[in-house]
């Protein structure tokens, strides 16, 4: 019979607020992208110099001691071990197979939900005598397919579980982190001890609480459940990945941590190096069963339940935003709203929509703005007071040469699609902006030319 009574306290990294991840994530992908691949040194340096330019304005070397080890925490900790952007293997830090998706597709609860289907315990982000106690204690549990698959089995009998009960009978519970019970006998425990007026919950304290709400909220970024309250609820929105999750909970887990010999020296790292190249990694073969599906309320349809794949977001923003500015223009100047246009298939302008200035210049409301979509997807809603919040986007050649030619007549739209609305945020005039460093624009591609001079061999 299972007895949830035997706790044991399985950790996770420590991340920071679920806000802040979401911010960081888009940064942090952008920044490893540029700087990947290379030696392990050159990253840290450059590494540290870009996040602390963007955190605080200055290079790596000019902070205090504090600050120094908050962004080596960010660096290491959250980019690293927790959302496993990159990897190291032979001395060279690779950009991960995750990284390259987000920056593609721009999903970013699409890259939760990869790395809770990576997610094991025990794993390859903490210290080594942690890993080993893991094992000594027979750990070995898919945290996130074992609550969705509970939670999905509770819905089947109208039943909401608790943050508690997740917390002391699946997460905090040792026979249950050793894949000895299923989530039917959880579910029956949880319903006698419910019938008996059993209340059990963790202690008070972040100690006994933090590794619990850490893991939710990786759940609910990867936009998988819904908190009510105290009760966690599926987002049945995304059936498609939720089966996949129950159809993973039975099978092995990925990475075999038990295959090596941590007390040699040489196998101990080989274990860190293989676990990062593999958190790192897609986790499905076909990744598009990822792609977020949101809830929003768009300006002529309400309410509109919305898949967004991988190809559909740049053009779901740029309609998005051809609307906005129809509904815009047509408040003050109804006559001008013929002349906004939605140009994003025409390639080598650099921007996606033609459009006026309208009631924003009382002078010359006929004066032309050249718009650049900029879409993205994330559950929590981007907040101009918060200190954490931070973005990147891509721009190409032709966008930017826009940009200079336009001037104060270009802008960058930035579009956030989130859990219950979405959020457009007006970049003007970003190449002035660049010159007078509030923002930072760094060229990043690469043309190489050649002709038959340069060759050396043909096969």
């Amino acid at each position: 019979m299972f007895n949830p009574d035997i706790q044991y306290r399985c950790t996770i990294i420590r991340g920071k607020a679920q806000k802040e991840l979401d911010n960081l994530l888009p940064a942090y992908a952008s920044m490893i992208a540029e700087i990947c691949p290379c030696l392990k040194h050159d990253f840290d340096k450059i590494f540290n110099d870009r996040l602390s330019n963007v955190i605080y304005g200055k290079d790596f070397l000019s902070l205090n001691e504090a600050h120094k080890k908050t962004i080596r925490n960010h660096i290491t900790e959250i980019a690293g071990k927790l959302f496993g952007l990159y990897f190291e293997k032979d001395g060279l830090v690779y950009e991960g197979h995750s990284n390259a998706k987000l920056l593609e597709d721009n999903d970013q609860p699409a890259f939760f939900k990869n790395l809770c289907l990576n997610f094991q315990f025990p794993n390859g982000t903490q210290k080594i005598q942690t890993i080993i106690d893991r094992l000594k204690n027979k750990i070995k549990f898919k945290p996130f397919h074992f609550i969705i698959s509970l939670l999905d089995l509770a819905q089947t009998e109208n039943i909401k579980l608790t943050k508690d009960e997740i917390g002391y009978y699946v997460l905090n519970a040792q026979e249950v982190l050793q894949g000895e019970i299923t989530t039917r006998t959880v579910l029956n425990v949880i319903k006698i001890d419910r019938n008996n007026g059993i209340i059990k919950r963790l202690g008070n304290g972040s100690r006994h609480t933090q590794h619990i709400r850490e893991q939710l909220n990786l759940l609910e970024l990867a936009n998988l459940i819904i908190m009510d309250n105290n009760y966690i609820l599926l987002n049945n929105n995304e059936r498609s990945v939720i089966k996949l999750f129950i159809e993973e909970l039975d099978k092995p887990l990925s990475f075999d941590i038990y295959s090596y010999d941590l007390g040699n020296e040489y196998q101990k790292l080989k274990m860190y190096s293989d676990w990062s190249e593999y958190f790192s990694q897609i986790a499905v073969k076909n990744p598009e069963i990822l792609a977020t599906t949101l809830f929003y309320q768009e300006s002529q349809q309400k309410n509109a339940d919305k898949k967004i794949s991988t190809t559909a977001l740049g053009d779901q923003g740029e309609e998005f935003i051809f609307n906005l500015e129809k509904e815009r223009v047509a408040k003050t100047h109804p006559r001008l709203v013929n002349k906004i246009q939605l140009v994003g298939k025409q390639r080598g302008l650099g921007y996606d929509i033609l459009s006026v200035d309208a009631a924003e210049n009382k002078e010359d409301p006929e004066f032309a703005r050249f718009i650049e979509v900029k879409s993205t997807t994330r559950i929590t809603e981007p907040d101009l007071k918060d200190l954490s919040w931070l973005d990147t986007v891509n721009l190409t050649r032709k966008e930017w040469i826009a940009a200079k030619q336009y001037r104060d007549a270009y802008n960058i739209y930035r579009v956030y699609f989130t859990l219950g609305k979405v959020v457009v945020r007006k970049i003007n005039n970003p190449f002035d902006k660049n010159e007078k460093n509030i923002i930072q624009v760094i060229p990043t591609m690469y043309r190489m030319d050649f002709n038959s001079a340069g060759i050396d061999l043909e096969y």
